[in-house]
């Protein structure tokens, strides 16, 4: 079901699959504590209606530990949502097993793909999951559309949040739809591409000396390209200088990224600690070398010429 935005997307699923279940006796919804906005916000409209939210455990990468479902889950539950890659970190958490733990508790499983889709293998056909949600933008279609891809093709899924219209916008679907006939074939070579960038930024960083973790788990553990990092010893001000420098590699630290790391329990009183970025196609190694150019004239400034960090 096509859809003008991903957070329109994500509202249909969740309002919908969660009032039908609340309708059939089964009030209960189990969440990850690391969702978008747009599920939130459908999960509050929800629970105001008389539906049950809980939360379930992570670890200190940010990724569902999956005995927390089973736990969680009985005979009241209706529905479980999880994003299938956290954007922040990039995580990718345990999709295929958690909702095959949903599916035998009688509940359905929905997931926000939409920063899965086009990066890794998506493929609804061999996976209990019911409801994945897309956005045109992520995988390098126009603005202005997204689905909810379902197993069950029945468009009655949807018919339980008639505040959320779905206009179809058919330039943007057109270009979306083109855009996904593309991803299938490109995510392997683009995978080689970006995780080469990433492995250049990270080696240029251990020539540094610089002393980092990587938050979310190893690199065969997160999205292909991303990486969220805790230096030790971070100088004073460094987003504001990389900003400075004109670096679009790393992100900055928004309320979003600043939220992830509280709700994941890492100590946010020193935020300029945390660096993380999100390599795609359109980088080049250019990119790669002015950041680490202008990382280490930062890192000879803060040590005044000499020394490490």
């Amino acid at each position: 079901m096509f859809c003008s935005d991903g957070g329109v997307a994500n509202g249909l699923s969740i309002l919908s699959t969660g009032r039908l279940a609340r309708e059939s006796g089964r009030g209960h919804i189990a969440v990850s504590p690391v969702e978008r906005s747009s599920v939130v916000a459908a999960l509050k409209i929800l629970r105001s209606e008389g539906s049950v939210v809980s939360v379930l455990a992570i670890d200190d990468s940010g990724k569902i530990i999956p005995e927390s479902l089973a736990e969680a889950v009985s005979d009241e539950t209706g529905l479980v949502t999880c994003a299938w890659v956290n954007g922040i970190s990039g995580t990718v958490q345990p999709v295929r097993e958690l909702a095959q733990t949903a599916r035998s508790a009688g509940a359905w499983f929905h997931t926000d793909a939409r920063d899965a889709a086009g990066r890794i293998e998506i493929d609804i056909s061999d996976t209990d999951i019911d409801l994945i949600t897309v956005c045109s933008l992520k995988i390098g279609g126009p603005p202005g559309a997204a689905a909810v891809v379902m197993s069950d093709p029945g468009p009655w899924l949807m018919s339980a949040a008639p505040e959320l219209s779905c206009m179809a916008n058919i330039p943007g679907l057109s270009g979306m739809i083109a855009a996904m006939d593309v991803m299938g074939t490109s995510i392997e070579p683009c995978t080689r591409i970006v995780n080469q960038l990433r492995a250049d930024l990270l080696e240029g960083l251990d020539s540094f000396n610089v002393r980092y973790s990587i938050i979310g788990g190893g690199l065969d553990h997160i999205l292909p390209g991303t990486a969220l990092l805790n230096i030790s010893h971070a100088p004073e001000k460094l987003h504001l200088k990389l900003e400075k420098e004109n670096i679009i590699l790393p992100s900055h630290n928004s309320t979003d990224r600043l939220s992830y790391l509280d709700r994941t329990g890492w100590d946010i009183s020193n935020p300029e600690q945390y660096l993380g970025f999100s390599i795609d196609t359109r980088n080049t190694t250019v990119d790669i070398e002015h950041f680490l150019r202008s990382f280490s004239e930062i890192i000879l400034a803060e040590k005044g010429g000499r020394g490490e960090i």
